[in-house]
């Protein structure tokens, strides 16, 4: 231990006065006092976190859920290529999808569940899974999504944007 300013005495290998000592026992000791107070209490609040993040629960993004799924549903809508969809043979845009839902809104007739599936020579994409959602918001259907063999259910909610326009 190196100490310095005792009167150019002290060097490597010199203790340095008792007064000196003395106070960095002191010094030593209020730490470890210090430092036994403060353990238990880090250690309580790294508890505390801890317990946060657990009661938290786990973050799921599509996470597995058992559902009941139809025996036969109201409506089956296939995919078709570029972003169109084919319903009972007819191969519909968006906007006629659309409009086929408001004239089965305006007849009383909505159905209550639907499945878009993949096509014969398309497959789902994202594009047809959010105007999916969109219909889904707008007539209030159970929407399941059928693609490459896998059934999911589609729980779409309106965005906050959305709520504020209406």
């Amino acid at each position: 231990m190196y100490t310095a300013g005792f009167r150019g005495r002290a060097g490597p290998g010199r203790r340095p006065p008792r007064a000196i000592r003395s106070i960095q026992r002191q010094e030593q000791s209020a730490m470890k006092s210090l430092n036994r107070i403060l353990r238990p209490f880090a250690a309580a609040v790294a508890c505390g976190l801890l317990l946060a993040l657990a009661a938290c629960g786990p973050i799921r993004r599509g996470g597995k859920e058992t559902v009941d799924v139809p025996a036969h549903y109201d409506m089956v809508i296939a995919v078709a290529k570029d972003n169109q969809f084919n319903l009972d043979g007819a191969i519909l845009n968006i906007d006629d999808l659309i409009g086929h839902f408001r004239y089965l809104e305006d007849q009383k007739q909505l159905p209550k569940t639907v499945l878009l599936k993949d096509g014969e020579d398309a497959k789902v994409k994202d594009a047809q899974i959010n105007a999916f959602a969109s219909l889904q918001v707008t007539f209030g259907f159970t929407g399941y999504i059928e693609h490459k063999g896998r059934l999911t259910l589609l729980k779409a909610v309106a965005s906050p944007e959305d709520e504020k326009r209406k």
